[in-house]
Formats: structure tokens, sequence, C-alpha cells
């Protein structure tokens, strides 16, 4: 085998293997695709519905194929373990993405992989979350087997998260055997069913029983594997019934179930006596599942017993759009004049509810609205109403914004109108908004127009399931027919089956659609089959009672033109739309696809005109079936606009024609190149014909063998689903139903290719195959840009510009129009989310990086040999602005409960410092403190924190240097208009901002925001602090509201070392020393200048006594 030089030897030799293990390929079936492997997790069940728990995820695999012994077998697992060969597990949701590789057990000569808990997800409280994908390759990764052939199918699955569903956390009400059910078979009416808006798997079903039935109550069935293998029953009429006691006085006989709806956060059950809604499903479970009987203003007088639920199911993984979430329920009760119809609704957290009703200016006169359906737009924040009105009669659909007090006065949009139509209710779909009934309309632009899809007689679609895995729509009748379509495609196909008895559909997070029904022989008491859609779709024949003239424009396009049969004033097309994609197949060979249809026709008498490509060469009559066609015509203009024209055949080597008869009305004569000529009127021998293309060239023949004839008048041509022959990539591997956030003021560019299937080379060239279809245009700037490569292959590239600073969210779906129903990647959904992109942070890093390990555990030194990193002491708290030894700050940092607290000297430290990390806990060691808490800069990890930034004093105009951080991508220095604003955690103020780069931006934005925003904030760039104190100073650096959809903050902490005294200390200690010192100088002084006194000096001098002085003593003799 040769092996060119764009593959490694490696891949060369997995190529080789490949090529040399085809023979013990195993195929499971005719139509399946080839599987190298087959795998299995740890319950032994070869299934792929996988599921998490707070344990490790096991999976075992091993090869597939005929080996002779088992030596052979080890042979080949040596092989591929030699060139590198095992199997890859990826597991995927719309926003994370995750590889895991098997590892060859030789004992066991199988594949392994032990997958922890916390390698896919940390979280483990409970919350809506994706149900994950689940796809194993035996070649994953090899660049020379990317090309797309059977061979390299992957196994695919799913990955449910048991431990964090919401609704599987509870147990709702008693309960029961499946059996206990079964016995009542015969009086269940209706399976009624809600799926989980982010786990299809997961579902809630309820039995609806017949009101004339003896057995009444609530009983629930809640799956985590789409009713494939047992679940729980329950029945909460217990439960129930004691809310109803307590409030109501006509007791619980003869509740009975209407309607349920399973939503992000909460279960609702419609009953006969009442709405019950359920706590919330994210609370801490300490029971069983506990109901709210709704009692308020505006539900009193609504009639429970002809009562409607209504939810559009939308998965919300973020608690900030936990709001999206509405439910509304309407009733209507009498008719005309005495109709008494009212329609509420409320939105999470489900306290308050608000009537909704048609806008002021329709609501005029003694018109009366009968309320049918109310359902939540969350890509254009508006509620769609759908009424009737009975008096004139009309359905009509309102759009109203939907304000924090109710629904706007006024209709967003001009109410739509549908004449003489009853509709059954609204869907909302990816691209679409569906109206269904006995007629289905559909609407691209979210409510403005509509345009009928689909009619039915003696029947009416009642209920609409969609499948996100495939963007597959289901439609379900009265009468059992099941209808499909696709996401952008605004056509149908009637799949071959008809469901009978309490059956319902089931579409699980695979996209595989199943029939449900109750099954007393199964042990969960339900049995599924599964609805191949590929082999279902039947031959869609519509009985047009038109002629499709058929018209080449170049030998591989056509145009088929509809002409009506019988003339008509105003002539009613049967071709719309939503035929673009079907095969238009002549009963006398041929076929072509529909790729364009347009509605309006330049040329009077026809009605519209489609245009296809040919697949298959289309026949005309033969010659000896119309020997007409061996003779040439002559062409004459009939009236004077030149849309008729008179044929007449005329004599070709002397033999006379046979002229065109009766039975020729309605075939065409189809000249390639020129117009067609459709035959309204024979006689003698002419033929009045309608041309196809105005002012054709008259009077010239049309020589033998330059026109043919061809017969398309109903029931010799058919309009059915084809094979096949489109395929949608994303050149950038974009997964199909990703969740993309995206940053304001960031530009994102996604590449679309469309391809044919049999990789055929287009003749049509430069043909844009795919459109885009978005749910809120306005929610950020996109605009397209369409090229085509060396094989005329068309490629769509789409640049999304976030503009706006404000929660958006908009659906983008590329389509291809006129791909068959049968592709199953012909169209690509993904989400839109002007939002916190994930990961996306802010982070300080010093101009000389710091390691995480040694932050921990080496010791950095600088370049003057100075440590970089400072030690911080047990149970430290930094200085305030009383006094070095009198900290004021809750924070602890370097927390150790089992030590004492230093600097404990005052009150107010005593009453201040709280541990977080470490609260109740009696040790540091019990604390829990990991590597990645340990080096958090964050106040919230304080109790973590050992080492800190060290710096010497004085520490003056320090670079401040900030980088926006986001997965998968490199560092972005911080910059206009990021500007952010500077604090001190521990409230010190001996420091300030003595640098930032001064901008016309910034200048701009400051006076600006001066009366609403009142902090002073700063460029990023060229941010510098001064510290005028000592030890730890911790700042908060946030970025300001407004400028991006999520909070950025960053602390850095700096510990300023080497820092004299603070006042007073140093000036005291200055004085004494200046005193010490003039002390010793003078007594030096002395020593040198006076003699030293002796032993004999220093006696008498301390000996003295004091002098005795006395007055003299008088003469006694002088008298």
């Amino acid at each position: 085998m040769y092996c060119s030089n764009r593959f490694s030897f490696q891949e060369c030799l997995v190529l080789a293997i490949l090529l040399a293990g085809i023979q013990n390929i195993h195929v499971h079936a005719e139509e399946e695709v080839h599987k190298f492997l087959e795998c299995s997790n740890q319950t032994g069940a070869n299934s792929f519905r996988l599921y998490l728990t707070l344990d490790e995820l096991v999976m075992d695999c091993m090869l597939v194929g005929n080996a002779a012994s088992a030596r052979q077998y080890r042979n080949k697992l040596e092989l591929y373990k030699s060139a590198g060969l095992r199997p890859k597990m990826e597991i995927y949701n719309r926003t994370n993405s995750f590889a895991f590789t098997f590892t060859l057990n030789m004992e066991t000569t199988t594949w392994r992989v032990i997958i922890p808990r916390h390698n896919i997800t940390i979280n483990t409280g409970t919350a809506p979350v994706d149900q994950w994908y689940v796809e194993i390759s035996m070649f994953h990764g090899f660049a020379a087997l990317n090309a797309k052939a059977d061979l390299l199918e992957t196994l695919k699955g799913t990955l449910l998260d048991v431990a964090r569903e919401p609704i599987l956390q509870w147990t709702i009400g008693e309960e029961i055997l499946p059996q206990d059910v079964l016995v009542h078979q015969h009086l269940i009416k209706k399976l009624q069913v809600t799926q989980s808006p982010c786990a299809s798997d997961v579902a809630v079903m309820a039995p609806l029983f017949a009101p004339e039935g003896h057995h009444t109550g609530v009983v629930l069935s809640v799956t985590m594997s789409s009713f494939t293998s047992s679940g729980r029953w329950f029945n909460v009429t217990k439960s129930l019934c004691n809310l109803i006691n307590a409030l109501c006085t006509s007791g619980c006989r003869g509740i009975t179930l209407l309607n349920l709806k399973l939503t992000n956060c909460h279960l609702f059950l419609l009953t006969n006596r009442g709405l019950f809604v359920s706590q919330d499903l994210l609370s801490p479970v300490t029971g069983p599942l506990n109901f709210t009987l709704l009692f308020h203003p505006a539900l009193a007088q609504i009639d429970y017993s002809s009562a409607t639920l209504w939810f559009s199911s939308e998965c919300i993984t973020n608690r900030l759009y936990f709001s999206d979430d509405y439910v509304s329920l309407i009733s209507n009760e009498g008719s005309g004049m005495a109709l008494n119809s009212k329609c509420v609704y409320s939105g999470y957290p489900f306290k308050d509810w608000y009537a909704c009703q048609v806008a002021a200016v329709d609501r005029h006169g003694d018109t009366k609205h009968r309320y049918l359906s109310f359902l939540y737009d969350r890509y254009q924040h508006t509620g769609l109403l759908l009424s009737y009105v009975e008096t004139n009669p009309v359905a009509m659909l309102s759009v109203f914004t939907i304000l924090k007090s109710g629904l706007k006065n006024e209709a967003k949009i001009t109410p739509t109108f549908l004449p003489n139509y009853y509709p059954s209710g609204i869907f909302l779909r990816n691209t679409h908004v569906i109206i269904y009934g006995q007629e289905v309309w559909a609407s691209s632009d979210r409510g403005a127009s509509f345009q009928k899809l689909l009619s039915l007689k003696d029947d009416a679609v009642v209920d609409v399931l969609s499948c996100n895995y495939n963007s597959l729509l289901v439609l379900l009748t009265a009468w059992g027919k099941v209808f499909i379509m696709r996401a952008g495609l605004e056509r149908y196909s009637i799949l071959n089956v008809v469901l009978t008895g309490a059956t319902f559909l089931q579409c699980d997070h695979m996209g595989t659609l199943m029939a449900v029904k109750l099954d007393g022989t199964s042990p969960g008491g339900l049995s599924h089959r599964i609805l191949p859609i590929d082999t279902l779709i039947q031959e869609d024949v519509q009985p047009f009672p038109t002629t499709l003239a058929l018209q080449y424009i170049s030998p591989v396009s056509v145009l088929l033109h509809e002409f009506p049969l019988t003339l008509a004033t105003d002539p009613v097309s049967n071709l719309g739309t939503y035929h673009i994609g079907k095969i238009f197949s002549l009963r006398h060979g041929g076929q072509i696809a529909i790729t364009d249809v347009f509605q309006t026709h330049f040329v009077p008498g026809f009605v519209y005109c489609a245009r296809g490509d040919v697949l298959k060469p289309v026949n005309s009559l033969s010659i000896y079936e119309e020997p007409l066609q061996k003779f040439d015509l002559l062409n004459q203009k009939f009236d004077e606009q030149g849309t008729l024209a008179i044929l007449t055949p005329r004599t070709t080597r002397g033999k006379p024609p046979p002229g065109f008869e009766p039975r020729h009305v309605g075939m065409t004569v189809v000249s390639p190149g020129l117009s067609s000529f459709i035959i309204v009127e024979a006689s003698l021998g002419q033929a009045l014909t309608r041309v196809t293309m105005p002012d054709p060239l008259f009077n010239r023949n049309l020589n033998s063998g330059r026109w043919l004839l061809f017969d398309t008048r109903p029931g010799n041509w058919s309009l059915h689903e084809g094979p096949c022959l489109h395929t949608l990539e994303s050149v950038e591997n974009l997964r199909h139903n990703a969740l993309v956030r995206i940053n304001v003021r960031e530009t994102l560019s996604f590449t679309f290719k469309a391809l044919k299937t049999d990789h055929s080379f287009s003749l049509t060239r430069f043909k844009k195959r795919m459109k885009v279809a978005l749910t809120n245009p306005t929610a950020m700037r996109v605009t397209a840009r369409h090229y085509w490569d060396k094989t005329n292959n068309h490629i769509l590239t789409l640049t999304v510009y976030s503009h706006v600073c404000k929660k958006a969210t908009t659906l983008v779906t590329v389509f291809i129009p006129e791909a068959s129903l049968v592709c199953s990647r012909s169209s690509f959904t993904f989400t839109l989310e002007n939002a916190c992109p994930e990961g996306l942070s802010i982070v300080y890093l010093p101009s000389q990086p710091i390691s995480d390990h040694e932050w921990i555990y080496g010791d950095p030194e600088d370049e003057n040999d100075n440590k970089r990193l400072f030690d911080l002491p047990v149970n430290y708290r930094p200085p305030s602005q009383l006094g070095v030894l009198i900290p004021t700050t809750d924070n602890i940092y370097n927390a150790d409960p089992s030590k004492p607290r230093p600097r404990q000297h005052y009150p107010v430290s005593k009453n201040t410092g709280r541990y977080k990390q470490c609260a109740g806990k009696a040790s540091a060691a019990e604390c829990g403190c990991t590597d990645a808490l340990k080096v958090s800069p964050l106040a919230i990890n304080s109790d973590c924190r050992q080492r800190v930034l060290r710096m010497i004093y004085p520490l003056l105009n320090f670079n401040i240097t900030l980088f926006l951080r986001r997965a998968n991508q490199a560092d972005q220095p911080l910059r206009s208009p990021y500007f952010v604003t500077v604090t001190e955690v521990n409230n010190r103020t001996n420091w300030a901002v003595t640098g930032t780069h001064h901008t016309t931006t910034m200048t701009m934005m400051r006076r600006y925001l001066k009366d609403g925003f009142n902090r002073t904030f700063y460029n990023p760039n060229g941010l510098q602090i001064s510290c005028y104190g000592s030890e730890l100073f911790h700042f908060r650096i946030s970025v300001i509201p407004g400028v991006v959809l999520c909070d950025l903050v960053e602390e850095v902490q700096i510990y300023v070392d080497k820092a004299p005294l603070a006042f007073p200390a140093a000036y005291v200690i200055s004085c004494m020393t200046a005193i010490a010192l003039g002390g010793f100088l003078v007594l030096g002084f002395l020593l040198k200048n006076i003699s030293p006194p002796t032993p004999r000096n220093l006696r008498a001098l301390l000996t003295r006594g004091k002098a005795k002085v006395a007055p003299e003593a008088e003469d006694e003799n002088q008298d």
C-alpha cells in the first residue's frame, strides 16, 4: 500500500491495519454502519445510556470480530497496541467537552476507562444541567481517518447526571407498582408526558382517566431512560387531596389530572380541582415533594374542568435566566355572547399571576375573544397570545412585550389574522412559530407573518413534539397520523405509521423517535418501539388538479410551471415553498429535485413556478406512443400579448402529419433552450397553446428532434421525499446545539460548508445552498459572507459582533432548504448568548511570574537577592488606621483555630475577625485548604493564605499589570474601556492610586457617569499604586459595570516589609537617644576639665554638718 507524505508512519500503519481487518468487521444489519468496537458499562448492559453518580464512571470496550481463536484475538490486540490504537471516549454537552483514553488489559482482553466524577464535573448540588453526549471511537484524532466513511462511525450514547437532575431526587407521593395502574387500563383515555428541559431522557408521564370511569386520581411515572426501562410510579392523590380539603369544602372526590408540565425548577399539575405547583426542585431534599394549591385573585374565576396548561420548554442552566420560565393557564366556558374566557400567566418563581388579553385597539364593540394558547418567546421577550373570534370567524395571534407589571397594552406588531380557522395551539420551535390544528401555519419572523404548510381534512394536529438533537419536529394528529419537519425547512413528510390506543410519542436525548404505550406484560408497565424515520417516510403524493409544464433552461436545470386545467378568475396554487427539496418524478421516467418556488408568475394563466435540478434524465413520450414528434411544428402568434401560440404540424419528407387531437390537451411541447408550450385546446390538427415565456420567436419552425412531447398532467407525476443529497458541516467543528457565550464588543466567526453526499461536482455555479435564520436579529450584529471553493461547494461564514451590553439570546440556524427530510445533517443550530463567556476573568501577573509550586513550596528571590514572598504569622490580621496593634478587619490570614490570635489587646480587636474556611473547625488540618486555596488571593479564601508578595519600603508607583484571561485563549492586556475601581479590602487608608493613563474615553466616561456612579475609576493601562504604610495591603480591583455582563474582580496582596516605626514611637526613640547622647557629652566634658574628687573630699562633703548660728549673749554686768 502506498502512503503519501501527508500522513505520518503511525497513520499509515493504522490504515494498513484497517484494510487488513475489514474482512473481520461485524455487520449488525444490512443498513447499519460497521463497528470495530462493542462497549458496555459496569452494569454489563450493552447500552450507551450511561448514568453519572457520585462514584466514578467505568466503561469497558472490546474488538468486534470473528477471530478463529483466543490467540489470534490476542495477536490482533497486540497489533493495535503497537500501532497506538486504543479507544477514546469524548464526553460533551452544549458548553464543555472532555476526552478520555482507554487502557488495554491483556488479561481480560478488553479496554477499560475509569473516570472520577470530578474529572467531568466538580458540582454535586441539585440543578438543571445539560445531559451529556458520549462518543467512543477507535480512530479518534488520526487525520488520515477523518474522511466520511461508514467504517469510521463512532459509537454514540448519552450520560445522565442522576446525582443532580432535579426531578430524580424526589419521591412524589406514595410509591406504587405499575400493576396497580394497569388494572384500570381500560379506563385510561390518554397518556400525557412532559420531559425535562435539559435532559430529554428524563420525563414524567401521567395516565388520564376517562371522566365517566370509576377510577380517578393522580398517578405519575418518572423515568430516566426515556421509558426504555422500568421507572418509578407514584400516587399523588392523597397529598393533593389534603391540600384541597384544607382550603375547600367541596372535598376531593372525583379529582382527575388534566395536564402536567415540568419546568426547570417546578412540576405543575393541572387538575379539575385546581392548579398545583411543587416546591422548588432545587431546594434540599428533606422528605416527599410538597405541592401548593395556587390560590390567587387572578385564578379565582378559572373553570379548571375546561382549562389548558401551556409552557414552552427551554433548558436554562444559568440562574440569571430562570426568570425566562413562564407558565400560562387558559379556560373557556360557554359560547357566543355568553363566552367566559380567561387567560393568566406567571413567571419564575410563580408568585405573581397576570391576565393576558388582546390589545386595547382590538377590544372594541361586542367582540369576544376565545383564548386558546399563550406562550413566552424568550428570544424576543414577548408573549404570544392565540385567540379566536367566533363572530367573524377568525383566528388571531397577538405579540406583546412582557413588562414587570404584565403585558404591554398594545401589541408589539400588527396582529395576524387567519380567517375561517380554529387552531388548537401554538408551538415555538427553533426557527419558526407554529400554529397547529386542522391547518398548520408557520412564521419565520416570530409571529409577524404566516404561511400555510399543511391542510388536513377530517383530522387535526393535536400535539407537537420537538427532538433537539436532530432538529426534528413531530406532529401527531387526532387519528394517529405522524408528520415530521426539520429546522429551517418549511415543509413536511408523513410517516407510514398510525398510532392507536393510549400511545404517546417520545423523543430521547439522541433524537430517537419512539412510540410508548401501556403494557401489562412489561415489568415496568410500559413498552416502546422505535420509529425509523428514514424507512417510514412514504411517498408524499398530493392530488394536484393542475399540470406542471416542463421547460429546460439548461441541460441540468428546468422550470415547472403550474397551470390549472380548469379556468378560474382567481386560481389557487397548490405549489408552495414547502415543496422545496421534494422530488418530482414522472411516470415515464426521470426525477427533478425542486430547489426554488416562485410565488408570482409573469405570464397570465400560470399560477406558481418552481425551479429544479435534474437528478435523472426526464423521459418524454416515446416516438411510438406519439408519432407526431417525427414532424416539424410551425409556431404562430395568436394574441397581441404573445402569451398564446398556434402550433401546426408540417409535412416532413413528404409525409402528412397526424395532427393534434383533444387527448393532447394538458400535454407540454418542450423545446430545450426555448419557451415551452402547454396545449389548452386542439382542433383541426392544430393546437392552441399557452407559452411559458412571453414573446417567444414566432413564425418559425420547431424542427423534428428539437422538440419533445411530455405528459405532465395529474396522475403522471408525483412529489415525494427523495434520498439525501446534501450534508452540512461546521469547519470549526462546532457542536450541534452548542451554547456559545459572546462577550460585549467581541467578534466571533463561524464557517459552514454545504457538500453533496455523493461528492459529485455541482453543475450549477455559485449557487447559494445555505440560508440563515435568527430568532432575535437585534441581539447582536450578524453578517454573512458567501463564497465557493474549487469544487463549487458553497461556504458560508457568519461574523457575529456583540454591540449591546445587555442580556440577549438568539438561536442561529443554518440550513439547506433543498435538502431532503431524510438528511440528518442538513441543518445546524446553535445558540448565541450575550453573556459572560465561560472562564472569563481578570488576573494580575507580576513582572517576574511566580509559579504555584514556588508560591507554596519554593523561596524565590529577585535580582538583588531579596525574598519575593513573605510568610504570614498564624492568625494574622493587618493593621488599621487606629494603629499597628489594633486590627479591626474581619479577615484572618493563615488561620489556625487551635492557636491563639495575636494583637487581641483592645475590645475592637477582640470583637472582629471571623473564620471562613476554618469556621467550626478545631485546627488548621481540618480546614481543608487545598493548593488552589493557598494561592488564591481572594478575601473569601484568606483563611488558607499563608504567603503573600513581599515588597521593600518605601513602595511608590507600584505597577499593577492586569490581563484579561479566557479559556483556551492567550492572555490579553486589560485596556480601555475596561475601566477599574480600586479598594482596600481591610479598610486601610494610607495608600493611593498614583498613576494611570488618562485617555479621552476615560474622561468622557467619567463625565457621563458623574451622577450615577459615585466612585473614581481608572484606566487599567498604566495603573500604579503607592503604599505609605507597612505590613499587608489587600487591594480589590473591579471592572466597572456596564462594559461587561459579569463581575470581573481581581485581588492583589502586598506585604510592605522593613518599614520605619510608626508614629510616635520613632520620634520618642529619637528624642531619648538625643538626650542620652547629650548627657554623655556633658559628663565627658566635666570629667576632662575638673579634678576628680578624692575619697577624703567626698567623705567630708557627705559628712559636713550644718552651720550653728546663734545671737550673741548679753552682758550681765551691762546694767
